[in-house]
């Protein structure tokens, strides 16, 4: 019987702890053996009973197995052969949990396990944990694993790093074992990050010398692929004769050397790297993103910062992504924690997550695939918590403190290790801080390696060809630091003194962006490169208008 005047009152009741008490069911229904109408047998002999709606709900490859015309589809028992049963019971247990554990050890095997059993999640965790840990020694090997297993994140991150830090990537173990048709990958690809022919060549003497007998043949066809002018018919009767003899590596180079035409081409400059320019100061915060491709100086505008009210924070790039960091904001001066993430591919601002510290005029840098927030200001004083963001677990996670906390210093990332330089400290900030701080993310310990000649602040440093340059702050001198020797030497002084300028390493050189000018009371608006084989600065653009206290970083094109 309908209550008088309520024939229209619906009430949709929705029970939020149902999906979860239901696989929480199905799992105790799993652990007891209670329902199971299938069982999967390892190529070791273990079985597991399950449930076939549980396995198709999770795996397309069951879905189709259970419901197409194929024999297994009434069969009690499936034997599935190359997956261990470890990797097989991770996957079960995933399907009533929700849950897997994923390691460096498993990861590979779970991953081809996953692609092969179409447990579209867990690929796709597996894709984005080998994403967080590549490096230069495993990419290579990561380009090729993801093209096998179809994982597009994967094989352009992997890209992005063996194309940006070729250099470093050739001269690894990995890349001596390498196939002829990666390496011929490798040299087409137009942003590979090289900027003189003798960059290309030196990796080609190497891969070849390491197999001559095998690979000698294929000499020709990979000089093919640089832009270099060489005698063919020199170059192949000289191989010719040489053929019987020990063709060593300096053998092979002096070969290719002499096959050079005197005349030969420079190498055609490429566009590898684009320039961002975050945000800044000019009398105001300033919220625009400029892009800036150094080889046509053709600047474009991207998405503004959504929050445009604050300034002094701290910029770094991790892949495709742009961090920025803390800051304070102009009218209060209270530090901030908030993080904005902007996506260079897609133009577009995302919120991140905040940090466990507020803090301004910190550093930014990338190690391991995780976001590093080091020291800063914070209500007046320098801070000595540092923290990093790791994008896989999406949480900001405590490090050591570090030895002494500065604000306005600058950090960058040498072999896997941050070195903080400079940056004020005491109360207040009242002194300049000489000592160089490093930190080693293996044992999470910092230490105090050496003193700078030139205490400053509000500067900028670069790692190039293994030292580390500082550049920038109150005077014109640059330095450059050699860690493996513990030795500092001054390069050729700059142009202009740029107090809270940008830098960046692209195309073999640096480029540092605006700051400003206190001998000359201005903000700059100009960008000096330097060149460290000319050991020369000079001017190449100008910013689109004079800035200071901006991020500065480079995305390498993919």
């Amino acid at each position: 019987m309908a209550l008088k005047g309520q024939e229209d009152y619906i009430y949709l009741f929705k029970d939020t702890t149902h999906p979860v008490d239901f696989l929480d069911a199905f799992r105790t229904f799993y652990l007891d053996g209670l329902f199971t109408d299938i069982t999967l047998q390892c190529p070791s002999g273990i079985i597991f009973h399950c449930h076939r709606a549980v396995l198709a709900a999770c795996s397309n490859y069951f879905k189709a197995m259970f419901t197409a015309d194929m024999k297994e589809k009434f069969k009690n028992k499936i034997k599935i052969s190359g997956i261990h049963h470890d990797i097989l019971e991770g996957l079960v247990n995933y399907a009533y949990t929700s849950q897997i554990e994923i390691t460096k050890r498993n990861v590979q095997s779970l991953l081809e396990a996953a692609d092969l059993l179409q447990f579209l999640s867990v690929k796709k965790a597996c894709e984005q944990f080998l994403v967080r840990h590549l490096d230069i020694d495993n990419c290579i090997g990561m380009h090729s694993f993801a093209e096998f297993h179809v994982c597009p994140e994967l094989e352009k991150e992997s890209r992005r790093i063996l194309c940006s830090r070729f250099k470093e990537v050739w001269q690894q173990e990995e890349f001596l074992e390498i196939s002829l048709e990666k390496f011929l990958f490798i040299l087409s690809r137009k942003n590979l990050s090289v900027w003189k022919e003798e960059a290309v060549i030196e990796p080609v003497i190497k891969w070849t010398a390491h197999d001559v007998e095998n690979r000698i043949e294929c000499l020709y066809n990979l000089l093919s692929y640089i832009n270099i002018d060489v005698d063919p018919v020199y170059l192949k009767t000289a191989l010719g004769l040489q053929r019987s003899c020990l063709l060593t590596e300096n053998k092979i180079r002096s070969l290719i050397y002499n096959a050079l035409n005197p005349m030969h081409k420079e190498i055609s400059q490429r566009s590898t790297a684009t320039m961002y320019i975050i945000g800044g100061y000019y009398w105001h915060p300033l919220s625009e993103v400029h892009i800036w491709d150094p080889l046509t100086n053709v600047w474009i505008q991207g998405a503004e910062i959504p929050d445009y009210t604050r300034e002094s924070y701290g910029v770094t790039c991790l892949g495709p992504n742009i961090y920025v960091t803390g800051g304070y904001r102009t009218d209060n001066i209270e530090a901030l924690d908030t993080v904005w993430i902007y996506n260079s591919e897609g133009d577009e601002w995302t919120e991140g997550l905040p940090m466990l510290n507020a803090r301004y005029y910190h550093c930014a840098v990338t190690l391991g695939g995780c976001v590093y927030a080091l020291g800063g200001y914070r209500k007046g004083a320098p801070a000595e918590e540092a923290e990093f963001y790791d994008p896989l677990k999406e949480k900001w996670i405590p490090i050591a403190n570090m030895i002494k906390g500065v604000g306005n210093a600058t950090a960058c990332v040498l072999h896997e290790v941050i070195y903080v330089i400079g940056g004020h400290c005491g109360y207040r900030g009242s002194c300049t801080y000489d000592k160089v701080q490093s930190y080693n993310s293996d044992i999470n310990e910092w230490s105090l390696i050496t003193s700078s000649p030139h205490p400053e602040y509000g500067l900028c440093s670069v790692p190039f060809e293994n030292k580390l340059y500082l550049v920038g702050g109150q005077t014109t001198i640059a330095e450059c630091y050699d860690p493996e020797q513990n030795e500092w030497r001054e390069i050729a002084p700059m142009m202009e003194r740029r107090m809270e300028c940008g830098a960046v390493i692209m195309n073999g050189c640096i480029y540092v962006t605006g700051g400003y000018s206190y001998s000359k009371g201005t903000y700059l608006q100009s960008i000096e490169k330097y060149d460290p084989d000319l050991n020369k600065w000079e001017i190449v653009g100008n910013l689109p208008s004079a800035m200071r206290s901006h991020g500065c970083v480079c995305v390498y094109n993919v």
